[in-house]
């Protein structure tokens, strides 16, 4: 997959660790330049060179309103998004309480709305542009103990497809990346809250493993780049096969 990135400015949630990381890592070294967004104060640490931090909460839509101004009058435009950030909780419907189901969506979902809502003006005062929303297989099928996440996710999916047709004729795409299991701290996070751990979860993947967050990225950077110019309200699934299953 071709992922030339010179030009291209993206905003990206989530950044300070995990597939947020590896993308913002990724952008760059595509030539690419970077809004890297994450309410931890880590996020710091990735200034440099074409890469401007914010600690933003992804989830406040003054603070990430902030964040794709502060990327427009910094490098001039903002016309790319990657909405990372993301927590799991675990629970069924009957064990999961409503203040963690409201945080699920908050994070996982309303954050992808509001990057988009701040994210996608820009794009157009740009000439056109790209965000990509990780969902997860788990968007796609469902999955033990996680209802919330597996409903933010599915509902991630059907975001970028709305956004899509809403988007026509502006220059504006939309689309979901649909990872199985990824080495993360979010992945090692869950298996904290449910006992299961990483042999568990390479089981379930016809490929054996779970995934290299650049694995995932390199994806992310292909659907930002021009490369992918006629791909939009689509869900790429990159799992290892997990959901031909």
């Amino acid at each position: 997959m071709t992922a030339d990135l010179a030009g291209k400015v993206v905003v990206v949630t989530g950044a300070a660790s995990g597939l947020g990381a590896a993308t913002v890592r990724d952008v760059l070294e595509r030539g690419g330049r970077v809004v890297a967004v994450d309410r931890a104060q880590d996020v710091k640490a990735l200034a440099g060179d074409g890469v401007l931090p914010v600690v933003a909460d992804a989830a406040d839509e003054r603070q990430v309103l902030d964040a794709v101004r502060a990327g427009e009058d910094t490098f001039g435009l903002v016309n790319g998004a990657v909405a990372c950030a993301g927590i799991t909780r675990a629970g069924t419907v009957d064990s999961i309480s409503l203040d963690t189901w409201n945080e699920v969506l908050r994070v996982n979902l309303t954050s992808v709305f509001l990057l988009a809502k701040a994210a996608v003006p820009a794009m157009r005062r740009a000439g056109g542009g790209a965000l990509v929303a990780v969902a997860s297989q788990v968007g796609l099928v469902g999955y033990p103990e996680n209802v919330a996440y597996c409903a933010a996710k599915a509902g991630v999916i059907n975001l970028v497809r709305a956004m899509s047709v809403d988007a026509r004729d502006s220059g504006v795409r939309a689309v979901a990346v649909c990872p199985g299991p990824v080495d993360t701290p979010m992945l090692r996070e869950g298996f904290a809250q449910t006992g299961e751990g990483y042999d568990l979860a390479a089981s379930r993947v016809p490929l054996g493993r779970v995934a290299r967050p650049e694995e995932i990225s390199a994806t992310i950077c292909f659907l930002l780049s021009d490369a992918a110019a006629f791909v939009t309200g689509t869900a790429w699934t990159v799992d290892g096969g997990y959901t031909a299953q």
